[in-house]
């Protein structure tokens, strides 16, 4: 029995010295294995042009696709210097040179080490001067590289070697507007570049714009003080246009009061030889928010000034929920009691330039009872194991180890700004951990635990994909092109369920958009589709569908002679676009109409909510569930997992050619194959259109007052050529082609055909749905414009002035003016039908 007891008492104390041990020896593993993300490392750039400092410039740690890097412009002077200045931060420079190569990158045009520079305090100031090698008034791609002697960092900006883009003058108006904005008296000025009017929201300090009062553009009621100066950005720049941005640092209140805000200035301006004209201004201002501040009152989180529609997502029960601002992951666990800052750049010990970088976005992917969460970080890494580099993260956080874990970097070489634009598109994860993204033209599926992907579909055209709101439901058509598809593929990403949905024989079918979760699509019959000279496509539907996940009919809609063109889908309304036949066969448009969707919105238990204040305006709070005990709440900070081996994926494919890209107000607004959609966009957001070689394809605003091209003389009908192929053939001679265009229209080609097939250098573009207004852009340049009528008939626009418009009308055989409004309203009442190119 003693001997029993004796075994007893060594095996329990073996065990609990096991217990210990094992214990210590995991706890110091996990101690070993999670460390905090290391400080940022890459100096900045900027350039400089006559001692005025701007191009905040951050360094990439790979090789980038130099088309898309058109986040700044810097202007060469006369004698084609720039002057530049590095804050190395402390870092070691072995050598520093810079590149000059075409927008596209294909072609090297310089190559060429920096010798003599000044260096002091960390702080190196100098003056590059390009070789006699580029033209004037041309852009090209500046690549500086740092060689620190363990790796090149680069560093881009577009170049040009103007005097005619005054770019001094345009920053120094920004510079003026920003520091009077400051000072009511001096404000007073500022009125007369605002367009005040009942569009302007002067009820929030998030965002100001000019169409608000001058008291919300000095700032309200709010006492503000600058923690620090802006440095404005070119972002776009032309002999009479330019696009400008500056962000900067403002605080409010003192001692354990003060609140510290990130705002950002966009400047849209025009220039003319007696003033520069403001076409457009936004600011944003956001509050920092300090999780060690007294912002729990009762059941409220306060945010202070920002967005309303900032991102949030909740476990089911609404015991923990997550949420984005300014660009740091939180989330809190209400009946835990704990506030987490799950993920920032941000750095409270270096907060500089290199932190504040807001080059990047932050999605919420998942959220569970327990308070693990799974989220992506996209775009450019402003420090960590990736820093300067862009790409896409998706990262675990463990709420009862309170670590994140990197699972997943998928590697870009273009800017964040069209992976953010990839990534408003589709993104989402599946419980079962499969990823689902857009990258170029693919529908990519990731499994994330086994760093494997397979492409789903890849789309030709628009319209032929579509995405719920929710990322959740996606549908693209599986057989034909888009108006010739017989089958729909219906996928519930969440449960990777697929449902075809298929037109019956002489029916194509359309997909039109999602009402929530439910699929709206279309039918047309193939007899009631047209298609005129040019290629272009009416596609009357004479049937409307809403349908579930699993494919079964909700809702539809038809009327005797009536068709459906198209739709829009706000809230729960559908509008339909609608045509009625004529006699004769052809369409024309009717009053719209409306389907109602009676599915309630469902409201979350963690709301965010509003409250307008006297200092602040718009106060933005998130109400939570129940009271907050501010007393015994816990804020943590996690820790990221050290792991052995890679987690990186690289796509292969998924990129198509002839993508244009919107480049506005925010960057990147929009990716289309259609480069009608994407001028339409461009125009409505004074933007820009590029191609993807980094090539001007539409430009907002940059038109001289009048232009003909001289070199198109009159031409008319005759028996043997129509007033297409006369059209045509003026254009292709114009360019010095030489083609029977009669006898390939009677061959079945297009004039979009004809003209891609002939002209070898250029870039055809169907423009239509595009305004007058837009396809001048294309005259401006010389370029002439085919238009095309109801009744099949053609005309060429080939000069305006302000007043008028030139027409080379084949019917009459001669250079016409006509009215610009009349010619607009014309034009309109035939499908402003055009078509251009540009070379």
């Amino acid at each position: 029995m003693k001997k029993a007891i004796v075994k007893g008492m060594v095996f329990g104390l073996v065990f609990f010295l096991a217990v210990v041990i094992i214990s210590h020896i995991m706890n110091k593993g996990n101690a070993d294995l999670t460390v905090e993300m290391a400080p940022a490392g890459f100096p900045v750039v900027y350039m400089g042009l006559d001692g005025i400092v701007y191009n905040e410039l951050h360094g990439y740690a790979q090789t980038m696709d130099t088309a898309y890097m058109r986040d700044t412009i810097t202007t060469l002077n006369e004698g084609r210097s720039a002057e530049f200045t590095i804050d190395t931060y402390g870092k070691y420079l072995n050598k520093l040179s810079y590149e000059v190569r075409s927008v596209d990158g294909e072609r090297l045009i310089e190559d060429t080490e920096i010798k003599e520079y000044d260096e002091k305090n960390g702080i190196i100031t100098g003056k590059l001067t390009v070789k006699d090698l580029i033209e004037k008034n041309t852009e090209y791609e500046l690549i500086l590289l740092l060689d620190t002697g363990e790796a090149v960092i680069r560093y881009y900006t577009r170049i040009v070697w103007s005097e005619d883009y005054y770019t001094a003058e345009k920053l120094e108006f920004a510079e003026m507007f920003h520091e009077k904005s400051f000072d009511r008296e001096e404000a007073k000025e500022l009125a007369k570049y605002m367009e005040t009017n009942s569009a302007g929201d002067n009820s929030t300090l998030h965002e100001v714009d000019i169409h608000c009062s001058l008291n919300q553009v000095t700032w309200g009621n709010l006492a503000v003080e600058k923690v620090t100066e802006p440095v404005f950005n070119v972002r776009e720049l032309a002999s009479q246009t330019a696009s400008i941005t500056g962000g900067y640092f403002l605080s409010t209140g003192s001692g354990r009061e003060k609140t510290y805000f990130y705002v950002e200035e966009y400047y849209r301006l025009r220039y003319t030889a007696d003033r520069i004209y403001l076409l457009d201004y936004c600011r944003t201002m956001d509050s920092i928010v300090n999780e060690q501040d007294d912002i729990y009152v009762n059941d409220k989180i306060m945010l202070g000034v920002a967005d309303e529609n900032l991102p949030l997502v909740e476990s089911e029960d609404g015991n923990v929920f997550a949420f984005v601002q300014q660009n740091k992951l939180y989330s809190y666990n209400v009946t835990t009691n704990k506030m987490t800052v799950i993920f920032s750049f941000y750095d409270e010990k270096n907060a500089d330039a290199r932190t504040m970088y807001n080059q990047h976005g932050i999605k919420i992917l998942s959220i569970d009872e327990g308070g693990n969460v799974q989220f992506a970080v996209y775009g450019y890494m402003n420090r960590g194991r990736h820093e300067g580099k862009v790409g896409f993260q998706v990262y675990y956080y463990d709420s009862a180890l309170n670590t994140i874990e990197e699972v997943l970097y998928i590697p870009y070489d273009k800017t964040y700004q069209i992976l953010k634009a990839e990534a408003d598109r589709l993104l989402y994860l599946s419980w079962e951990n499969y990823l689902y993204l857009m990258f170029g033209n693919t529908l990519y599926e990731i499994n994330t635990v086994q760093k494997s992907s397979s492409s789903i579909v890849e789309t030709a055209q628009d319209d032929s994909l579509k995405v719920s709101e929710s990322n959740r439901m996606a549908v693209w058509q599986s057989k034909g092109s888009l108006y010739e598809a017989t089958e729909l593929i219906l996928m519930d990403l969440g449960t990777r369920e697929k449902t075809l949905i298929a037109s019956v024989p002489g029916e194509y079918i359309l997909p039109l958009g999602f009402m929530g979760e439910d699929l709206v699509y279309g039918l047309a019959r193939r007899e009631d589709i047209v298609t005129d000279t040019t290629g272009r496509i009416t596609f009357p539907m004479y049937a409307v569908y809403i349908c579930d996940a699993r494919g079964e009919i909700l809702k539809s809609y038809r009327q005797q002679n009536i068709y459906v063109s198209g739709c829009s889908m706000q809230s729960n309304q559908i509008t339909l676009e609608r045509l009625v036949r004529l006699e004769d066969g052809a369409y024309e448009e009717t009053s719209p109409d409306n389907i109602m969707n009676n599915t309630q919105i469902e409201i979350g238990k963690n709301t965010i909510k509003p409250v307008f204040t006297e200092n602040y305006g718009e106060f933005v709070q998130i109400a939570v569930k129940k009271d907050i005990d501010a007393k015994t709440l816990q804020i943590r900070t996690p820790k990221e997992v050290l792991y052995e081996g890679g987690r990186e994926l690289s796509l292969t494919g998924g990129e198509s050619a002839d993508r244009y890209y919107v480049y506005g107000m925010e960057g990147v607004s929009g990716v289309c194959k259609s480069p009608a959609r994407a001028v339409s966009m461009a125009e409505e957001g004074f933007g820009v259109v590029i191609n993807d070689n980094g090539e001007y394809v539409w430009m907002r605003g940059n038109r001289v007052t009048r232009n003909q091209i001289m070199a198109i003389e009159a031409a008319a009908v005759t028996e043997e050529k129509s007033s297409m192929a006369v059209c045509l053939e003026t254009v292709l001679k114009y360019e010095g082609v030489i083609r029977n265009a009669q006898y390939l229209l009677d061959t079945g080609e297009t004039a979009y055909e004809i003209w891609k097939n002939n002209l070898e250098e250029a870039q055809v573009l169907d423009l239509e749905g595009c305004s007058l207004d837009a396809v001048l852009y294309y005259v401006n340049r010389d370029l002439p414009v085919l238009a095309t009528l109801n009744d099949g008939s053609a005309v060429l626009i080939v000069g305006f002035n302000q007043y008028n418009i030139v027409l080379m009308d084949p019917k009459s055989g001669s250079l016409e003016k006509a009215g610009m409004n009349d010619s607009a309203e014309w034009f309109a009442e035939n499908g402003n039908n055009f078509l251009s190119y540009i070379k």
